[in-house]
């Protein structure tokens, strides 16, 4: 059996759970499949590993197709999904973990959040390193700045499988999640 979600907003607690949730009721419910339209400017790297950690863990294959933008932290996750592809109109983007208002803020605080997004970068790298052939060019660039990669440059470098576009088949249910 086959089960489509559709999802777009923020990897937050609350947009990471709302996924986790219904691929659990997929597996609950036994269906073998479940294909998820995703688009996600990104959000917070916790729940993002979190969320990459859940789906790869999962008894269920998961199909998932970038419909719109994958971006920042929402690549890491996406990236857990067994199949991936994408919409010709689609793209990705990664980037250098970044925190906002650091106004006020002691030395010491500034280096331990400085420290922090070091980690959190080896670990997004780490997931993009095992689960896709970027190059290291790339990998290096996103420390420093934004780097966009096209529907194309995504195949070639192993992101997606290929370039599809999503497409509920007939009779099939769909629940936006």
């Amino acid at each position: 059996m086959v089960i489509s979600f559709a999802f777009s907003g923020t990897l937050d607690d609350a947009g990471a759970t709302r996924i986790a949730t219904a691929l659990n009721g997929a597996v609950n419910a036994r269906y073998a499949i479940a294909h998820l339209a995703f688009s996600s400017l990104g959000g917070y790297v916790a729940p993002g590993i979190a969320l990459y950690n859940h789906i790869r863990a999962l008894p269920l294959k998961v199909v998932a197709y970038n419909v719109g933008s994958v971006s920042s932290i929402a690549v890491a996750a996406f990236v857990g999904a067994e199949e991936r592809y994408c919409s010709i109109h689609s793209m990705f983007m990664i980037h250098p973990t970044a925190f906002p208002n650091l106004q006020g803020m002691t030395w010491e605080r500034l280096r331990s959040v400085a420290d922090s997004a070091l980690a959190d970068d080896e670990r997004t790298e780490g997931i993009l390193r095992e689960r896709t052939r970027l190059p290291d060019e790339l990998l290096q660039a996103r420390r420093t700045r934004d780097v966009h990669i096209t529907p194309q440059e995504a195949v070639t470098h192993g992101l997606v499988h290929g370039i599809a576009e999503f497409k509920v088949p007939q009779g099939c249910q769909i629940l936006q999640i």
